[in-house]
């Protein structure tokens, strides 16, 4: 009788620790859930092969990486003519986009028909890719005026009428519907993991139509709530302290967190003069409150103008007289070459590798030189914004090093300053070479035009078409404080409405950047704000968690090490009387 209870009791308290272990468990799997879309997110592996005119990768092509780096960083371009089996490997989604309209490689067709992951085709050339996509036929064009989702209350009334490619769906669904009228075609149409967008166009607001299509192809739930953020922009040594101050101060009774957009040097555009922020004291000081009491300061170039050009008015990082990367200095005419104007390729390269490398020195030099103007008075700049948001793409490589945001729009290439966008939603496309995009959506308070009210109030109404899309926007204070109220009061309603605090973000060292802050300027941060945790790291709770674990695992192999001895002794015991009474 003394074995069989011992027996239950042990059993029942074994029960129990297992019950308590796998209660503890749960409670420290709960701590994780909230980094696992990241992990999944890291595990994503892309392969976007394209057809394109040249076979380079195009501006339309640089679209879906705005697009892509919300779901991951992992991504690699690949033409059609290059695509090789290798490049297949280990992938998890396949991305073809056809720009333009070709008869494709064999090798690129045999390769994507036997891809057996989610495949997402875009544009034309859909016919070539094998049977998974037989479930669509792609037919002649069809000029839509209006976008809907499944639910089709849900809605996005376009400017215009674009074309999409009038497809004829003989399986599968369709997750977004472009209507001409009252007849409805296929936008993006799905069969198992298959999915075709008809568009070949993905500039806004196609851009847009894709990006909400990319949760169903990623098999990703949209985070709650609608982002938004708000910068005062233009902010250089000769702007009212006054009006800075109040645009400020209407902020922060909304309690809204926002960013001043922060150019340290004035150029005059006819005497050439140039006037400090370190000479405005005034200015200087309510930068300084501002900034102490949560207004984030972003970098918005040095001077904000190259040759003659005004602060505020002429492009920094591109030579937007001859549509080119800087290449020389602002006071020297500039005459870009081009292949056919060399003898040889190797003349040509060592042409354009010259020029990579002045353009690398001067935007060095022009972020550097602001970084230090302002952390020298105490303003700590945590993003970047390029005047105009232009830049050579080497010039956001040389960002990179110094910054980990960017914000508002971005050039997609070296070819033609105006081919720029925006992503709906938060991103790190490959380009931008480790930067976080924060897009700028819905632009800013036209005073001159009669339509403001209806313009941001449409562009907000597109951005809510787009799950997790950012409202994003920036004003002018010299406009005066009642213009900002009246630009809030349109965005202030959208359900869910969240402000992006820059303080709140992560924020991860960077050694260009300290090498040139040597005042050490601290990040700031308000009472109501702090730093994101880096990856890995664990909260408080969390580690308390652990610790309960790691004493229950030492209190589970005491008590089995105590019972164990227990019965080793009970059996002794048994034995002797047995020997006894025998």
């Amino acid at each position: 009788m003394r074995a069989m209870s011992l027996s239950n009791t042990f059993h029942r308290t074994l029960r129990t620790v297992v019950w308590l272990g796998a209660l503890l468990l749960l409670l420290l799997s709960h701590g994780t859930w909230a980094s696992s879309a990241k992990e999944a997110d890291e595990a994503r592996k892309i392969l976007v092969v394209y057809t394109t005119e040249d076979g380079t990768l195009s501006e339309s092509v640089r679209n879906l990486d705005l697009l892509l780096g919300h779901f991951t960083r992992n991504v690699v371009f690949k033409s059609d003519e290059a695509v090789e089996s290798d490049d297949l490997r280990d992938i998890s989604h396949l991305v073809y986009y056809g720009a333009v309209p070709k008869s494709l490689p064999q090798q690129a067709v045999q390769l994507m028909g036997a891809y057996r992951g989610p495949v997402l085709a875009v544009g034309d050339n859909v016919g070539q890719l094998g049977e998974r996509f037989s479930f669509v036929s792609a037919e002649q064009k069809v000029e839509i005026h209006k976008v809907s989702k499944q639910d089709s209350s849900s809605y996005d009334l376009l400017e215009q009428t674009y074309p999409i490619a009038q497809i004829a769906l003989r399986q599968g669904e369709a997750i977004l519907r472009g209507w001409k009228g009252d007849q409805a075609f296929p936008l993006l149409a799905v069969d198992r993991n298959s999915f075709y967008f008809s568009a070949v166009n993905l500039d806004v607001p196609f851009l847009y139509y894709l990006g909400e299509g990319l949760y169903p192809f990623f098999r990703e739930q949209p985070a709650a709530g609608r982002p938004a953020y708000i910068r005062l922009e233009d902010i250089h040594p000769q702007s009212d302290p006054e009006l800075l101050k109040a645009a400020g101060e209407v902020l922060e009774e909304k309690g809204i967190p926002y960013m001043i957009a922060l150019i340290p040097v004035y150029t005059n555009p006819v005497t050439h003069k140039q006037q400090r922020l370190k000479d405005m004291p005034k200015l200087v000081e309510v930068l300084r409150e501002l900034q102490k009491r949560g207004a984030s300061i972003v970098l918005h170039g040095y001077t904000h103008q190259y040759r003659q050009s005004e602060t505020g008015e002429g492009f920094e990082f591109w030579d937007v007289e001859n549509n080119a990367p800087i290449m020389d200095e602002p006071d020297r005419e500039v005459t870009v070459r081009h292949r056919h104007d060399f003898p040889s390729k190797e003349a040509y390269e060592s042409y354009v590798e010259k020029n990579r490398q002045f353009n690398e020195s001067y935007t060095r030099h022009r972020l550097e030189s602001g970084i230090k103007e302002l952390t020298e008075l105490g303003l700590y700049p945590l993003g970047f914004e390029a005047p105009h948001y232009t830049m050579s793409q080497e010039g956001y490589r040389v960002a990179a090093e110094y910054f980990q945001y960017v914000l508002g729009q971005v050039q997609l290439g070296d070819r033609d300053w105006q081919r720029m966008n925006t992503a709906p939603y938060v991103t790190a496309p490959a380009f931008l070479h480790g930067m976080t995009l924060l897009p700028e959506t819905i632009g800013y308070y036209d005073a001159v035009s009669s339509s403001t009210a209806a313009d941001t109030a449409r562009k907000v109404r597109q951005m809510q078409f787009v799950s997790g899309g950012v409202i994003g926007m920036f004003y002018h204070p010299y406009l005066g404080a009642d213009r900002l109220k009246e630009f809030l009061a349109a965005v202030e309603s959208v359900p869910g409405l969240e402000w992006i605090d820059l303080k709140r973000l992560e924020h991860k060292p960077s050694e260009r950047f300290q090498a040139v802050d040597r005042t050490n300027t601290p990040l700031v941060l308000t009472t109501a704000t702090r730093q994101l945790p880096e990856l890995g790291d664990m909260g408080v709770s969390q580690k308390i968690l652990w610790g309960i674990a790691a004493v229950v695992a030492l209190a589970v192999i005491a008590f089995l090490i105590y019972t164990l001895r227990i019965r080793m002794s009970l059996r002794k015991q048994l034995f002797e009387e047995r020997s006894t009474h025998g």
